[in-house]
């Protein structure tokens, strides 16, 4: 029997969306992924501060066929066995693909998955309550709930969410990722005492989300820079906001560096880019993502130079 209640206390920390590092010929580059993890629990992330989440929306899960996906589930979780939940990336627009992928999570042993709505078509509360029954259905997993507004067009409701957890028992944690911070608070406000609400948005809403109650937040530049994260984590759970911010100041450059780009997916190349300057495993985006430039390169040298990461 799951124990929810044991998970979603564990939900907490940095939760790191882990980039899928590819060679140059688009494939899967396992030893990189492998490099990868062990770098994220060499850098101290364990459990009770943090959770590594391979193949979502950071890891390039549109890009990744079924079979990637399970082969990065395995190899995730056997490099970490129970040194840190592992929560499966498990996004698709179609209910029976994600039931699937909830099986391979299973089959690997991850501790729980992350689903968002079902994208491509706006969904509605019913579309949504209709795919998330449906797949706790198919499982005992435990499931994080993705707000993930930016491909479905749809900022889950406080409402909404409400209904999803009083009538899924699996839902046992949700990654909010609304734009919107008077909204965020609401969701803490309802929802934060029945399961754990993780800061989807990542740096830019700390130290703030962790002043309204949330177990942790998102990160992609965790990959490269775990222990500045979780410096900022465990500066919070001080509330020693003043620590806390001072961490956000002195990684500014990166944080901006990151967030820029001409589209919605720069901050996933721009990641890639800084863990291949740093010696780490990168590698290249998929197509129809294309590689930085020697200018955006140029760009995030000069970004790690300013938060002193380079001499490092």
């Amino acid at each position: 029997m799951v124990n929810f209640e044991e998970l979603k206390n564990n939900i907490k920390g940095v939760a790191v969306v882990m980039t899928t590092p590819f060679r140059k010929d688009y494939s899967l580059d396992e030893e990189g992924l492998k490099r990868l993890t062990r770098f994220l629990l060499d850098s101290g992330l364990q459990k009770g501060s943090g959770v590594l989440i391979p193949a979502g929306s950071t890891g390039e899960c549109p890009m990744l066929t079924d079979e990637e996906r399970k082969r990065i589930f395995e190899i995730t979780k056997k490099e970490t066995g129970d040194h840190i939940p592992v929560i499966g990336g498990c996004n698709h627009t179609d209910t029976r693909t994600v039931i699937k992928l909830v099986h391979y999570a299973e089959e690997a042993g991850l501790d729980g998955v992350m689903i968002s709505p079902p994208y491509y078509w706006k969904p509605n509360e019913e579309v949504i309550l209709t795919h998330y029954k449906a797949i706790a259905k198919e499982t005992r997993m435990g499931i994080i709930v993705y707000n993930n507004w930016f491909s479905t067009q749809l900022d889950i409701s406080v409402e909404t969410m409400i209904s999803l957890v009083n009538e899924i028992p699996n839902i046992i944690a949700l990654k909010e990722n609304t734009p919107y911070i008077g909204k965020f608070a609401k969701m803490v406000e309802a929802v934060g005492d029945k399961i754990a609400v993780l800061n989807g948005t990542g740096e830019a809403h700390e130290p703030y989300a962790a002043l309204m109650g949330t177990q942790g937040f998102i990160s992609g530049p965790a990959c490269f820079i775990p222990k500045t994260c979780l410096a900022l984590y465990q500066a919070e759970v001080q509330k020693d906001w003043v620590k806390a911010k001072d961490i956000l100041r002195k990684i500014k450059p990166i944080l901006e560096f990151i967030s820029s780009g001409k589209h919605d997916a720069s901050y996933l190349i721009n990641i890639k880019t800084a863990l291949n300057i740093l010696g780490l495993p990168g590698g290249v985006p998929r197509l129809p993502l294309l590689p930085a430039d020697e200018e955006k390169k140029e760009e995030c040298r000069k970004a790690l130079g300013k938060c002193g990461l380079l001499d490092k």
